[in-house]
C-alpha cells in the first residue's frame, strides 16, 4: 500500500512529497504553493523537517533501492557516506566504489529516488556544481543550507 508525506521546505521554497510503499521509496519536490496541506505520518518526514532546521546530520530511516542495479545501489549507498557539510567530486565517488565510470556515477546520481535522505548534491563537478535533477538551483540551496549549519556550530 502506498502512502504520502507532504512538508514544506522554507529553506528551498518548495513542498517534498514523500512516498511510501512500504519503506520510503521515492522523494519529489513540488514548486507550487496553492492550498497544499502538509502531512506528517512517517519517521523520515520528521528527520527531514529536522535535516531543514539544522538539528539533524544523518537519517535513520531505510530507503528501498531494490528496483536499481547492483551498480547504481553501490553508488547511492556509497553516496549516503558523504558526511553533511561536506562536498567530493564524481570522479572522487567513482574512485571510491572501484569504478573509473565517472559519467556512469553521474547518471546514478541523476537517478537518485531519495534525494537528501542519499545526499547527491553533495556531489560536484572537478569544474563547478555539476548537475541535479531537481535544479542546480535546488542542489546550491542545499550546500549552502549545510554550509551555513555548520558554520553556525562552530
Amino acid at each position: 500500500m502506498t502512502d504520502t508525506d507532504i512538508i514544506f521546505s522554507s529553506a528551498l521554497d518548495c513542498y517534498l512529497e514523500l512516498i511510501y510503499d512500504p519503506g520510503l521509496s521515492s522523494i519529489r519536490f513540488i514548486r507550487c504553493k496553492d492550498n497544499t496541506i502538509q502531512k506528517r505520518t512517517f519517521n523520515a518526514t520528521v528527520e527531514l523537517e529536522e535535516y531543514f532546521k539544522g538539528a539533524r546530520t544523518e537519517f535513520s530511516c531505510e530507503v528501498d533501492l531494490s528496483n536499481r542495479s547492483d551498480f547504481a545501489r553501490r553508488v547511492l549507498e556509497e553516496t549516503r557516506k558523504i558526511k553533511y557539510g561536506t562536498v567530493i567530486t564524481y570522479s572522487e565517488l567513482s574512485r571510491r566504489i572501484g569504478s573509473r565510470a565517472v559519467r556512469a556515477v553521474g547518471s546514478a546520481l541523476g537517478r537518485n529516488p531519495v534525494p537528501i535522505i542519499i545526499p547527491c548534491h553533495r556531489v560536484v563537478a572537478k569544474n563547478g556544481i555539476g548537475g541535479y535533477s531537481c535544479g542546480v538551483d535546488m542542489k546550491i540551496k542545499l550546500i549552502e543550507l549545510e554550509l551555513k549549519h555548520v558554520s553556525n556550530n562552530l
